[in-house]
């Protein structure tokens, strides 16, 4: 008899160019004996117990996550061997979570750092990163998160495996993985057997999401028209993370990152949206770009770049005039954000606009400027300087650091929640005023107000509403399937995010192209919403009416939705919005998976792919003593015995022949 637990947390095997990373188990499953161990006294007790090591063929280890470490990990692989056939760690509640548990490298994306070629020493910024996520292990480890779960399981290993010589719990997991060793191999599989059969057989799948942008609508340069030099504004932030524990279904984590730096990038595009009167009077061009795929070696970096360099972006409509790198002013981003910490980094001192940082601080005292030609923290715009050879333009990364560290102790794992913001989940709800919330309005306005004054030369106060923040934070943390998402999109849409009700804005690894994540199309349509062209707002246009505009532009995006009041400047519901905005949304796959004939062998550009896999399971059994073995195998010999001795003696009796057919 089984007991199946289907709420389990799993890790999966990826691959890159060199080798392959995380866990799996064998074909139909690996099983052993389960064994608990909770304290380092139990741990410790478990490694020097020869006797009860040697007496059994394989284990599965019960582990507390607070004892899930790089040496306690490498003290089991070698005492046990090939006896350890899985890994079930556990946490008991919210209440016993470890105080850091990040299963990242010390030094996040080290392998594509801008200091790659730098001579500063490299600076780790997660030093609690254990680096277990890209570890290699030849057996499958999961986790269970679930309180009454976990009780279960604790409940049948004291009920049974009380003694070596009673009944014992066993258990099974099975995450069997078809890709290995490196993505060059496994895309050569792949090949390989298409030949053979009829369809491809795909073994793994290219890390992947969308590479989002957008801007006010009204700010298109159209050929034969020219962009003028340092014209352009990139506004970045990510969508992704990853984590050692995914779940089917259930929270991602990322509340921190990327979830704190997207919610700040959204409510200053709001405003943005909502000033584009003045904005719209100054030659610069503000785009705002969400990446998905950084957290795996910036890999959507390198795509945007080298859709940049190859004359791609923007990659609409072929009569809009594409933009180079000579056409970048400056970049901004919002990285890893722990509120209320935050730090200004900016680089290359020698083309750092010292007024700007000036007036950002002045704006907002709480902001900390780090020394300029700092080295700087884990944030995509490392790419674009190592790209560019750091000569073409300054980046301005907004984080939250503290002595050459990420404030972050739960860097790229699921414990990074939104309780890590002070936010309690239960009471919050789509008009919560938090501290959080409170925070992201003062940066947002503050900072609005900085650009305001160094593009437009405009010394103003702005303001953003509280219910858009506190909407957002509760789109984002608790429930996409939220107020907001339902006024500012068509109702075919909108229909399409009742499926992911009471589910938190996903922050998952995507692959491509059998991604369905609702992150892309959340923030698609915020965008495009909030930085539309207001002009409309007043229309009372009818959706034939909008349908009428869609048809004769090719550059712009147009929607029929009903519109979030609050947003609007007008005083009363118009039944329905025509919204007109500027919005792309482009593969993020790592150059290495588009070039053609890229050799596989070459780390010029990331190859992460992550496994294919049919069934993942979690099941509990009992193993019997070899005394109930030794019974149930005398009485099966005898039953067997038994019914051959009765079967000769009726074949003798009737002459009865099981090998001549019938007369009849």
């Amino acid at each position: 008899m089984y007991i199946t637990f289907d709420r389990i947390r799993y890790c999966v095997r990826r691959l890159n160019a060199t080798h392959e990373i995380g866990c799996q188990s064998a074909t139909g499953g690996s099983s052993g004996r389960m064994h608990m161990i909770d304290t380092n006294q139990d741990f410790n007790l478990f490694i020097q117990n020869s006797q009860l090591i040697d007496k059994f063929p394989s284990f599965v280890i019960f582990l507390n996550i607070d004892l899930f470490s790089t040496t306690n990990m490498d003290q089991l692989m070698s005492r046990l061997d090939s006896k350890l056939n899985g890994l079930l760690v556990y946490f008991k509640s919210n209440l016993t979570r470890p105080s850091d548990f990040s299963p990242d490298d010390s030094c996040p994306n080290h392998r594509s750092t801008y200091y790659l070629s730098q001579p500063e020493p490299v600076i780790n910024w997660n030093p609690k990163g254990s680096s277990l996520f890209f570890r290699s292990f030849p057996f499958p480890i999961m986790l269970i998160d679930e309180q009454d779960d976990y009780q279960s399981l604790v409940d049948f290993y004291r009920k049974f495996n009380t003694s070596s010589s009673t009944l014992a719990c066993g258990l099974e997991l099975n995450t069997f993985q078809t890709a290995s060793h490196s993505t060059g191999t496994c895309l050569r599989r792949g090949e390989i057997s298409h030949s053979f059969l009829e369809g491809p057989e795909v073994h793994c799948d290219p890390v992947s999401g969308l590479n989002i942008y957008s801007k006010l609508p009204q700010s298109l340069t159209i050929k034969p028209n020219k962009r003028q030099p340092k014209s352009v504004i990139l506004v970045l932030t990510t969508t992704d993370s990853f984590q050692m524990f995914i779940k089917t279904k259930g929270p991602s984590g990322g509340a921190q990152q990327p979830a704190s730096g997207l919610l700040v990038f959204l409510s200053l595009a709001h405003l943005i949206g909502q000033e584009q009167e003045n904005f719209n009077q100054q030659h610069k061009e503000i785009i705002f770009v969400t990446l998905d795929g950084d957290a795996f070696d910036y890999s959507a970096s390198f795509r945007f770049i080298y859709d940049m360099e190859k004359g791609f972006f923007p990659s609409g409509n072929a009569d809009e005039e594409r933009i180079q790198i000579e056409h970048i002013h400056s970049i901004i981003e919002f990285q890893s954000l722990t509120f209320p910490d935050l730090k200004l980094f900016s680089y290359p001192s020698s083309l750092v606009n010292q007024t700007f940082i000036n007036e950002t601080i002045a704006n907002n005292p709480t902001i900390v400027p780090m020394p300029q030609d700092s080295s700087l923290p884990p944030a995509s715009s490392q790419i674009f300087l190592r790209q560019t050879n750091s000569a073409q333009f300054p980046v301005y990364i907004f984080t939250s650091t503290e002595q050459n560290r990420l404030l972050n102790h739960y860097y790229h794992s699921f414990f990074d929640d939104p309780s890590t913001l002070g936010i309690n989940l239960t009471s919050l709800e789509f008009n919560t005023t938090t501290d959080f919330s409170r925070w992201i309005k003062s940066f947002t306005e503050s900072f609005t107000q900085t650009l305001l004054q160094s593009f437009v030369g405009l010394t103003k106060n702005v303001s953003i509403e509280q219910d858009i923040v506190n909407n957002l934070v509760y789109c984002v943390l608790k429930n996409i399937n939220c107020p907001l998402i339902q006024n500012i999109t068509n109702q075919t849409i909108a229909k399409s995010f009742e499926s992911f009700d009471q589910t938190s804005l996903p922050f998952s690894v995507n692959t491509y192209p059998i991604s369905t994540t609702p992150t892309f199309a959340f923030i698609k349509n915020i965008l495009s919403y909030f930085l539309r062209d207001r002009t409309f707002d007043s229309l009372n246009l009818t959706e034939a009416q909008c349908t009428a505009f869609a048809s004769n532009d090719s550059f712009r995006f147009f929607n029929y939705v009903k519109g979030y009041l609050t947003s609007m400047n007008v005083s009363q519901s118009t039944g329905g919005v025509c919204v007109r905005s500027y919005l792309q949304g482009v593969d993020s796959r790592s150059p290495a998976f588009v070039i053609n004939d890229y050799d596989f062998s070459q780390t010029t550009y990331p190859q992460w792919t992550e496994s294919r896999w049919s069934t993942i399971s979690l099941r509990l059994f009992v193993i019997p003593t070899r005394k109930h073995e030794v019974v149930t195998f005398v009485v099966g010999f005898l039953l067997f015995s038994v019914s051959f001795i009765v079967f000769a003696f009726l074949r003798f009796c009737t002459k009865l022949s099981l090998f001549k057919p019938s007369s009849s």
